[in-house]
């Protein structure tokens, strides 16, 4: 292919995966696992436990298959037909799944709820399979260099989007369509924004890129990943900022549970939980703002300069979010468009919930962003999805989180986000400066005991 031909694709594809982002990001916030569908599971039944479920759903059908989509693809010189048909897997999933929320509108019924967990299951396991093989596929399609600003701009658009659907569309809905015929709506239209997303993305140009000489067993992926955690030291720095981020990430599912206990003893004038909108919109906005910045921070100064700027977020956002209910209402503000009014407690609450969006979207950028550069090129997909399969079993910590909560407390849950914040950031401090591959020394061909087929 000549190099004319060679921009082009590299242009059409820079065009697909930025408008994919942006239809991803708006898809995740109609469907949000923690702010929506936890907000719907919340309504029909008032149980910390299967609010707990849904983020520990989404989690383990996320990461849980992700290595094993190594051993299935990384002999292959193409990934897009794999991508494609996680896409259609999806998109029946994801329809099955809104059906039965329907139907769930007539009233609780215990098959029925178990189904939609099945459903929720499959579809975030093909979301998870479309992302490790994204990875791979950008890897190979967007230059080195424009990675970072890549990953940033999907990131940012997709957030500037969401930030209107989420005050002009979610809030309306959830304020004036009958509950919960409105989580229902949510869902159907965020399960055509996916499936537009993923169709996207398949309409990128791939071409061979290096490959795996044969086809890996999962033990023999195990093993590899486990060289690659003793001989690189940002791979194992990055091993444990995934543990401590598990641990972050127990804020998020408990939200909606510890305002709407915690701040409705406090007096706030506005009921946490019919606040869907508003915190997709406050998290979407602080994203937006964020990522672009993020994005160029891990192009010019490196990806763990991104890392640590997130594991201060961490490390603020709970502190604020246990804060605020100790404050005075101060004042009453009423938010335009919407039935919603905030006083001074659930400003910095949501605040809290800002940071909390910067924070993570710095660890999203900055962590596929070392991922996709330190990677070995044939081994990739395997690179990112052992990390992710290896933390996988830690997306069970909302069931202990809920056990807490309802033992003790939910303010609890938010003390223990703290000390995990402070382990976020001494994992991203750990890792070196750089950008690029570095493995103390040892050569990726000696790690991985093979040279890949081009």
């Amino acid at each position: 292919m000549n190099g004319r031909m060679e921009q082009g694709s590299v242009r059409r594809n820079k065009t697909l995966g930025l408008l994919s982002g942006t239809a991803a990001a708006v898809a995740l916030d109609l469907m949000h696992p923690e702010l929506i569908l936890a907000g719907w599971i919340y309504t029909l039944t008032s149980s910390p436990f299967l609010v707990a479920l849904v983020s520990i759903v989404n989690k383990v059908g996320m990461l849980g298959p992700q290595l094993l989509v190594g051993t299935r693809t990384e002999h292959q010189p193409r990934k897009r037909p794999y991508f494609i048909a996680a896409t259609m897997i999806r998109g029946m999933a994801l329809a099955a799944m809104t059906w039965i929320m329907w139907r769930m509108t007539f009233g609780v019924d215990g098959m029925l709820l178990g189904s939609f967990f099945v459903c929720y299951l499959v579809a975030r396991g093909c979301g998870g399979v479309g992302h490790v093989l994204f990875m791979d596929m950008a890897g190979r399609m967007i230059p080195d260099d424009w990675i970072g600003t890549f990953l940033g701009m999907r990131q940012f658009l997709g957030g500037a989007l969401s930030v209107v659907v989420g005050i002009a569309m979610i809030q309306p809905i959830l304020d004036r369509v009958p509950p919960t015929l409105n989580y229902v709506l949510l869902a159907a239209i965020g399960t055509a924004m996916a499936m537009i997303d993923m169709t996207l993305f398949s309409m990128c140009k791939e071409e061979d890129g290096p490959r795996a000489r044969k086809r890996a067993t999962v033990k023999e992926s195990i093993r590899r990943g486990s060289r690659w955690v003793k001989g690189d030291r940002n791979y194992r720095a990055y091993l444990w900022l995934r543990v401590a981020y598990r641990f972050n990430y127990l804020g998020l599912a408990f939200f909606i549970p510890y305002g709407s206990e915690r701040l409705s003893k406090g007096g706030s004038v506005a009921g946490v939980a019919i606040l869907g909108g508003i915190m997709v919109a406050t998290m979407k906005l602080s994203r937006v703002v964020s990522s672009a910045v993020w994005g160029r921070t891990s192009d010019r100064r490196g990806y763990r300069t991104a890392l640590v700027g997130a594991g201060i977020c961490f490390l603020i956002s709970p502190i604020m979010a246990l804060t605020a209910p100790l404050l005075p209402q101060g004042f009453v503000f009423a938010v335009p468009w919407t039935e919603v009014a905030l006083d001074l407690p659930l400003c910095v609450f949501l605040v809290a919930l800002a940071v909390m969006g910067i924070g993570m979207q710095g660890n999203i950028i900055g962590g596929s962003h070392f991922l996709i550069r330190n990677a070995p090129p044939h081994r990739r997909v395997s690179y990112v999805g052992f990390l992710n399969t290896a933390t996988s079993p830690l997306a069970l910590l909302p069931l202990l989180g809920a056990w807490v909560a309802q033992s003790v407390g939910v303010t609890w849950v938010f003390a223990a986000t703290v000390v995990a914040g402070a382990f976020s950031l001494l994992g991203a401090l750990r890792m070196t400066p750089g950008g690029g591959r570095e493995m103390d020394g040892m050569a990726f061909a000696d790690a991985t005991r093979e040279r890949p087929e081009v």
